[in-house]
Protein backbone atom coordinates (compact mmCIF):
# COMPACT_ATOMS: atom_id res chain seq x y z
CA UNK A 1 0.00 0.00 0.00
CA UNK A 2 1.31 3.40 -1.15
CA UNK A 3 1.69 6.18 1.35
CA UNK A 4 -1.46 8.69 1.88
CA UNK A 5 -1.62 10.57 -1.34
CA UNK A 6 -1.10 14.68 -1.93
CA UNK A 7 -4.12 16.64 -2.73
CA UNK A 8 -4.36 19.54 -5.03
CA UNK A 9 -6.45 21.90 -4.36
CA UNK A 10 -7.09 23.96 -8.04
CA UNK A 11 -8.07 27.60 -7.71
CA UNK A 12 -11.49 28.02 -7.09
CA UNK A 13 -10.26 26.45 -3.33
CA UNK A 14 -8.40 28.16 -1.07
CA UNK A 15 -6.55 28.44 2.44
CA UNK A 16 -10.00 27.13 4.43
CA UNK A 17 -9.98 23.71 3.07
CA UNK A 18 -6.43 23.10 2.89
CA UNK A 19 -6.15 24.23 6.58
CA UNK A 20 -9.24 21.83 7.72
CA UNK A 21 -7.80 18.96 5.38
CA UNK A 22 -4.13 18.96 7.32
CA UNK A 23 -6.04 19.03 10.65
CA UNK A 24 -6.61 15.71 10.37
CA UNK A 25 -3.62 14.96 8.66
CA UNK A 26 -4.37 14.78 4.86
CA UNK A 27 -1.08 16.29 2.41
CA UNK A 28 -2.49 19.33 0.74
CA UNK A 29 -1.51 21.61 -2.15
CA UNK A 30 -2.96 24.73 -3.38
CA UNK A 31 -2.49 26.30 -6.77
CA UNK A 32 -1.63 29.86 -5.88
CA UNK A 33 1.79 27.96 -4.80
CA UNK A 34 2.82 26.46 -7.95
CA UNK A 35 0.79 28.33 -10.53
CA UNK A 36 -0.78 32.19 -11.66
CA UNK A 37 -4.33 32.08 -11.29
CA UNK A 38 -4.50 32.54 -14.68
CA UNK A 39 -2.74 29.53 -15.70
CA UNK A 40 -3.74 27.45 -18.11
CA UNK A 41 -6.02 23.85 -17.03
CA UNK A 42 -4.10 22.01 -19.05
CA UNK A 43 -0.61 23.28 -17.48
CA UNK A 44 -1.09 22.17 -13.58
CA UNK A 45 -2.94 19.13 -14.76
CA UNK A 46 0.06 18.20 -16.46
CA UNK A 47 2.18 19.12 -13.41
CA UNK A 48 -0.36 17.16 -11.05
CA UNK A 49 -0.21 13.91 -13.40
CA UNK A 50 3.83 14.03 -12.65
CA UNK A 51 3.86 14.43 -9.53
CA UNK A 52 1.07 12.16 -8.54
CA UNK A 53 -1.26 14.73 -7.19
CA UNK A 54 -5.20 13.69 -6.93
CA UNK A 55 -6.72 17.24 -8.33
CA UNK A 56 -9.64 18.33 -5.86
CA UNK A 57 -12.02 20.75 -8.01
CA UNK A 58 -15.12 21.84 -8.43
CA UNK A 59 -14.99 22.75 -12.08
CA UNK A 60 -16.34 19.86 -14.42
CA UNK A 61 -15.47 21.87 -17.54
CA UNK A 62 -11.89 19.67 -16.26
CA UNK A 63 -14.16 16.63 -17.63
CA UNK A 64 -15.97 18.59 -20.60
CA UNK A 65 -13.96 20.63 -22.31
CA UNK A 66 -11.75 18.23 -24.70
CA UNK A 67 -8.67 19.61 -24.27
CA UNK A 68 -8.86 19.90 -20.39
CA UNK A 69 -10.23 16.44 -20.72
CA UNK A 70 -7.31 15.64 -22.67
CA UNK A 71 -4.32 17.05 -20.42
CA UNK A 72 -5.71 14.19 -17.77
CA UNK A 73 -5.82 11.50 -19.86
CA UNK A 74 -2.06 12.67 -21.07
CA UNK A 75 -0.79 12.92 -17.58
CA UNK A 76 -2.95 9.59 -16.13
CA UNK A 77 -4.82 12.00 -13.18
CA UNK A 78 -6.70 11.43 -10.80
CA UNK A 79 -9.29 14.00 -10.75
CA UNK A 80 -12.43 14.24 -7.57
CA UNK A 81 -14.81 16.64 -8.22
CA UNK A 82 -17.01 18.25 -5.31
CA UNK A 83 -20.79 17.89 -7.16
CA UNK A 84 -21.55 22.10 -6.87
CA UNK A 85 -18.94 24.75 -6.32
CA UNK A 86 -21.13 26.79 -4.45
CA UNK A 87 -21.34 25.57 -1.26
CA UNK A 88 -19.07 26.21 1.59
CA UNK A 89 -15.39 25.37 2.25
CA UNK A 90 -16.45 23.67 5.50
CA UNK A 91 -19.17 21.17 3.89
CA UNK A 92 -16.54 20.50 1.61
CA UNK A 93 -13.92 19.37 3.82
CA UNK A 94 -16.55 17.80 6.06
CA UNK A 95 -17.02 15.36 2.46
CA UNK A 96 -13.23 14.92 2.09
CA UNK A 97 -12.56 14.05 5.74
CA UNK A 98 -15.59 11.42 6.31
CA UNK A 99 -15.28 9.53 3.26
CA UNK A 100 -11.00 9.76 3.07
CA UNK A 101 -11.51 5.92 3.77
CA UNK A 102 -13.43 5.16 0.75
CA UNK A 103 -11.23 8.07 -1.16
CA UNK A 104 -8.02 6.43 0.05
CA UNK A 105 -9.37 3.22 -2.02
CA UNK A 106 -10.61 4.53 -4.93
CA UNK A 107 -7.30 6.10 -5.28
CA UNK A 108 -5.42 3.29 -4.41
CA UNK A 109 -7.00 0.57 -6.63
CA UNK A 110 -7.71 2.24 -9.64
CA UNK A 111 -4.69 3.59 -12.09
CA UNK A 112 -5.40 7.33 -13.44
CA UNK A 113 -7.30 9.25 -15.54
CA UNK A 114 -10.88 8.61 -13.73
CA UNK A 115 -12.80 11.17 -12.25
CA UNK A 116 -14.98 10.86 -9.30
CA UNK A 117 -17.62 13.11 -7.98
CA UNK A 118 -17.88 13.58 -4.01
CA UNK A 119 -21.61 14.20 -2.74
CA UNK A 120 -21.51 16.58 0.43
CA UNK A 121 -24.45 14.72 1.95
CA UNK A 122 -23.61 11.37 1.75
CA UNK A 123 -25.85 8.78 3.79
CA UNK A 124 -23.31 6.36 3.98
CA UNK A 125 -21.69 8.09 6.29
CA UNK A 126 -23.98 7.47 8.86
CA UNK A 127 -24.83 3.86 10.21
CA UNK A 128 -28.58 2.72 9.97
CA UNK A 129 -30.55 3.64 13.48
CA UNK A 130 -30.59 0.50 15.49
CA UNK A 131 -33.67 1.06 18.01
CA UNK A 132 -33.75 -0.33 21.52
CA UNK A 133 -36.94 -0.45 24.24
CA UNK A 134 -39.48 1.57 22.79
CA UNK A 135 -37.55 3.36 20.03
CA UNK A 136 -38.60 3.36 16.61
CA UNK A 137 -39.49 6.38 13.99
CA UNK A 138 -41.66 9.28 15.27
CA UNK A 139 -45.18 8.88 13.91
CA UNK A 140 -45.54 11.29 10.61
CA UNK A 141 -47.22 14.18 12.83
CA UNK A 142 -44.50 14.62 15.51
CA UNK A 143 -41.99 14.61 12.70
CA UNK A 144 -43.32 17.47 11.22
CA UNK A 145 -43.70 19.43 15.07
CA UNK A 146 -40.12 18.79 15.26
CA UNK A 147 -39.04 22.47 13.79
CA UNK A 148 -35.77 23.96 13.83
CA UNK A 149 -35.41 27.93 14.64
CA UNK A 150 -34.75 28.02 10.89
CA UNK A 151 -38.49 26.01 10.02
CA UNK A 152 -35.83 23.10 8.24
CA UNK A 153 -38.47 20.16 9.51
CA UNK A 154 -36.15 17.75 11.37
CA UNK A 155 -37.27 14.27 10.45
CA UNK A 156 -36.16 10.51 11.36
CA UNK A 157 -32.81 9.04 9.46
CA UNK A 158 -34.58 5.81 8.73
CA UNK A 159 -38.21 5.98 8.49
CA UNK A 160 -40.50 2.80 8.49
CA UNK A 161 -39.30 0.95 5.63
CA UNK A 162 -41.69 0.40 3.10
CA UNK A 163 -43.70 -2.71 2.97
CA UNK A 164 -42.26 -5.98 1.02
CA UNK A 165 -43.35 -6.22 -2.37
CA UNK A 166 -44.63 -9.63 -3.56
CA UNK A 167 -41.60 -11.37 -4.99
CA UNK A 168 -42.22 -13.04 -7.92
CA UNK A 169 -41.77 -16.96 -8.02
CA UNK A 170 -39.54 -18.33 -11.18
CA UNK A 171 -42.07 -20.42 -12.42
CA UNK A 172 -43.96 -16.89 -12.57
CA UNK A 173 -41.43 -15.37 -14.50
CA UNK A 174 -41.00 -17.23 -17.49
CA UNK A 175 -45.12 -17.50 -17.91
CA UNK A 176 -46.25 -16.77 -21.62
CA UNK A 177 -48.20 -14.20 -22.12
CA UNK A 178 -51.16 -16.16 -23.18
CA UNK A 179 -51.23 -17.98 -19.92
CA UNK A 180 -51.52 -14.79 -17.97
Amino acid sequence: MQPNPTFFLDRTHGKIRRNLLTRVGLSVVLHSHYFPPEEKDTVWLAKCGKENWIVLSGDKAIERVPENRQAVINAKCKVLFFNDSNSRGEEWAAAVIAGRVRLFEIIERNNGPFFVTIEKHARSHISSVRYAGDGGPKPAEAALADQTASGEVIAALDPQPPKAERVPEQRELFRKKSDI
